[in-house]
């Protein structure tokens, strides 16, 4: 069965992850600002914004604010130009934040909700899609926010599924939809009616020992030491990374390690050493929860034996590093970090 096959059918395969995003998703972002940001000036497009803009505007206005999509790392204004190519039926604003701890999209949706929703109009309207709607995650709990049904007429699609979710989601929208964030609407929206060049990111700093857990609004290039003595730290932190806690990028130097433009995220976690194995006790607990169907003990096995041939025919080019395996493993391996870097190698060496 072809790794396509399984995002469409395997629905059941996967997990449901406890999501850990309060307090920090129903506080409003709080501003971190550089001088970066408060020195920023303001730029004339030009346009006339009392009449609807048209693909080209909106395009050339992405560009002059340097609009970079968090969704997917994009510019968007490359993103935009390339639409023409072909009809947009569809344009969905991505707000779906299917791992723990982080709300990195939904919160500047709840909190900027006008904003967003007019961007999301503009975007639709000037490329005349049949419909437009919000993609939110459905399978949270214990929210101190409530998330509304529709916003300003606009469907907030509550998408279900086990993890990960966000990957499935939009594999089934077709490739006449146009996916774009939620924090690069606001971006756009801020662009169109103030001039303003994007620099900043919206970023979840959360984690087992952060004190305070809370979204910001921080000035690109701040370095990630700064946002976690911004949060504070209850414990020493065993490991920081950038990203989700099932997939994120380890951080070894945090004051050399800067926010980006697409940086949706920043944990810290302690863990207690004592409590991890090492060993496998041959439960199948990760090749019942891969959503691509393998058997990442015996990759992982395959891995750290140099058998690398054996592991392709296993489906190693097939891992999505979503880190399900490792999440669910009782001896805490990290059976992820292992076969995801033994494809990347491979995939480099293809390469050359």
């Amino acid at each position: 069965m072809s790794f396509f096959h399984w995002l469409a059918t395997g629905s059941s395969r996967g997990i449901y992850l406890e999501q850990k995003k309060e307090p920090a998703l129903s506080k409003p972002a709080l501003p971190f600002y550089s001088a970066a940001t408060l020195q920023s000036q303001p730029f004339q497009h030009g346009f006339d914004i009392t009449k609807p803009l048209d693909k080209k505007q909106l395009t050339e206005i992405a560009a002059m604010a340097h609009i970079i999509d968090e969704h997917d790392g994009k510019a968007l204004a490359k993103k935009l130009e390339q639409c023409p190519k072909k009809k947009i039926s569809v344009v969905c604003a991505d707000a779906i934040d299917d791992e723990p701890y982080v709300s990195s999209q939904i919160n500047p949706l709840l909190h900027h909700r006008l904003e967003i929703v007019q961007a999301l109009n503009w975007l639709a309207d000037a490329f005349e899609a049949d419909s437009r709607f919000i993609a939110v995650y459905k399978n949270m709990s214990a929210l101190d926010t409530k998330i509304p049904s529709r916003i300003e007429s606009v469907e907030v699609r509550r998408m279900q599924g086990r993890y990960p979710m966000e990957i499935r989601a939009f594999h089934d929208l077709g490739s006449d939809t146009l996916i774009v964030g939620t924090a690069a609407l606001l971006h756009l929206y801020r662009a169109v009616t103030e001039g303003r060049v994007q620099t900043t990111a919206f970023v979840t700093v959360n984690g087992n020992c952060i004190t305070n857990p809370c979204n910001l609004e921080v000035t690109i290039g701040t370095p990630v030491s700064q946002l976690l003595e911004r949060c504070g730290l209850s414990l020493d932190p065993s490991f920081v990374v950038e990203g989700g806690a099932m997939h994120g990028i380890l951080i070894t130097d945090p004051e050399k390690t800067a926010v980006r433009a697409d940086t949706r995220s920043v944990m810290a976690f302690h863990v207690d050493r004592k409590e991890q194995l090492y060993n496998c006790i041959g439960c199948g607990r990760c090749i019942e929860a891969c959503p691509v169907g393998l058997n990442p003990q015996k990759l992982y096995q395959c891995v750290t034996t140099h058998h690398l041939q054996k592991a392709v025919s296993l489906g190693l080019n097939h891992c999505i590093g979503c880190s399900t395996c490792s999440y669910v493993c009782p001896s805490r391996m990290d059976l992820s970090y292992v076969i995801s870097s033994e494809k990347q190698k491979l995939s480099e060496k293809t390469e050359q």
